[in-house]
């Protein structure tokens, strides 16, 4: 004879197993959205090109274009900041060719922190970690600067609630603290001194002891520290790669002209007209024109100067101008100043890529003709040091399309070894690895 269970026990067992199933989602929801937080806020996340990652309609024409009217960088930063056009802001500290890496990285972090203000975490972060790249990979911000660099990036991370790139942060200006050779002690006392205060906040409170007592033993052997800006004696070995002077052409020069004031012109309507205003054919027309006639003229010139330069430091700096031209060409082509400049270039995208590559390619070429004069074995490899940094700096910026990742990266670490194993005591760029993403270290020799 067969048991039967009562209707009231069955109920309540149907009832404890649908309650069970309940909690058990709630469970797998909270472990799935605490992961999904964790990767987002704390953990690498694949790489994508920051310069295609560009919220286009977010970006007021009317302060971007103004690049292109004369306006330097910094001014049209200062101007999208005081009217909290962070995108703009965000587009022209990524495309500028004209800010230095302290002043990129500077503007960044004033970015990073009016989107974090703003409620939009994701893009402060964004801006942040291109900061500390930009830091890292330097080569002619001073080591004080450097650490200064990490301890706004770690503290506007700390803020963000990201624990985890904050404190890599602080260890960065910790390793610089400790082992720059070029670092004043009045200065490294200054950073240990800011450290402790940082990671006691985060809770690290062995680090901040180790950071005070350092501090402490610091300022009663050298006393307070003084200011110390890029460009100081910190930084005593001058890079390879810096900005040479354009020997700019009579033609170019006429046709920028042209481009400044019709692109002027465009500005000037967009400022008077309502939303719903369309710009008239013939000024879209006229603005395009004038681009590409610019386009042509820099080509023309370009060309015909390399062939005709009487040094490599000619070569070098017409080269150079050409990488930087198409990099604007390139933000024209992906509508980054938030308006559609030249339609045929922006529909033709791939093109102008391949352009930009080979821009940088010829420039490669020419450092190591210039590279392969030296006697010096040293200091081939710092000249190497320094154009591979830059480079793969512009290809992680998304600046340089489709650069060559790996082969530059295998170079980067062949050239650091034969410094370190040189004698240099210099900090040293150290490439690690995070779920096959080059991630990028300062270390010390020893």
């Amino acid at each position: 004879m067969v048991q039967r269970v009562p209707i009231a026990r069955r109920r309540t067992c149907v009832s404890w197993a649908i309650l069970g199933f309940l909690v058990l989602l709630i469970l797998v929801g909270l472990v799935s959205g605490g992961a999904y937080l964790y990767l987002r806020l704390a953990g690498p996340t694949e790489w994508s090109s920051p310069a295609k990652q560009l919220q286009t309609e977010q970006i007021e024409p009317t302060l971007a274009l103004l690049a292109l009217t004369g306006v330097n960088d910094l001014d049209v930063v200062g101007r999208a900041l005081d009217d909290e056009q962070l995108e703009t802001g965000y587009a022209t500290i990524l495309f500028s060719t004209d800010l230095s890496s302290g002043e990129r990285v500077g503007n960044l972090l004033l970015v990073s922190q009016a989107y974090a203000a703003a409620g939009n975490g994701g893009r402060a972060q964004l801006c942040y970690r291109l900061a500390n790249l930009i830091t890292t990979l330097s080569s002619t911000m001073s080591d004080y600067a450097k650490a200064s660099a990490y301890l706004g990036i770690g503290e506007g991370l700390a803020r963000l609630g990201n624990k985890s790139e904050a404190l890599s942060n602080y260890d960065q200006a910790y390793v610089v603290a400790v082992s720059s050779p070029h670092l004043k002690d009045p200065h490294r006392a200054d950073v240990l001194e800011k450290l402790a205060e940082a990671y006691s906040a985060l809770g690290e409170m062995e680090k901040a002891s180790e950071c005070s007592d350092l501090q402490a033993e610091l300022r009663y052997v050298t006393g307070e520290p003084k200011e110390a800006s890029e460009g100081s004696p910190e930084q005593p070995v001058s890079p390879f790669v810096m900005e040479i002077p354009e020997p700019t052409a009579a033609m170019v020069t006429s046709y920028e002209q042209k481009r400044m004031e019709t692109v002027l012109e465009l500005v000037e309507f967009l400022e008077g007209a309502s939303e719903k205003t369309t710009v008239p054919e013939e000024l879209r027309t006229e603005v395009a024109q004038a681009l590409v006639n610019e386009d042509n003229a820099r080509r023309a010139a370009y060309d015909e100067q390399l062939a005709g330069a009487s040094s490599m430091v000619l070569k070098m700096g017409v080269a150079e101008a050409g990488v930087d031209w198409l990099t604007v060409k390139y933000r024209i082509a992906l509508d980054g100043y938030g308006f559609r400049l030249v339609p045929a270039w922006s529909d033709d995208l791939a093109a102008i890529e391949a352009e930009l590559n080979a821009a940088y390619g010829e420039l490669h070429s020419i450092y190591d003709e210039q590279i392969s004069t030296f006697s010096d074995d040293t200091a081939v490899d710092r000249a190497w040091y320094d154009v591979l940094r830059f480079e793969i700096e512009r290809g992680r910026l998304g600046l340089y399309p489709d650069y060559p990742e790996e082969e530059l990266l295998s170079q980067l670490t062949e050239a650091t070894v034969r410094l370190v194993a040189s004698g240099d005591p210099s900090l040293f760029v150290e490439v690690l690895r995070e779920d096959e993403t080059p991630v990028f270290r300062l270390a010390a020799p020893d």
